[in-house]
């Protein structure tokens, strides 16, 4: 089942790690992105090794 996550993370999202979630909402902010989307656990386990692997600081994650 796919569940609605906001992942904020410290930072802008430059134009390569951009287009790599082209299927996400993103939403820079002056100090922080926004990704909205709706994942499944799977998805969700993906894109967080992707933000992981390419350096960038998790600020938060909410579900809901």
């Amino acid at each position: 089942m796919n569940e609605r996550y906001e992942i904020r993370i410290h930072g802008l999202l430059g134009p390569l790690l951009r287009t790599s979630f082209d299927d996400l909402s993103c939403e820079s902010l002056p100090s922080q992105s926004t990704i909205r989307a709706k994942l499944s656990a799977a998805e969700l386990e993906r894109l967080l090794l992707r933000l992981d692997q390419s350096g960038v600081e998790l600020v938060h994650l909410d579900c809901g």
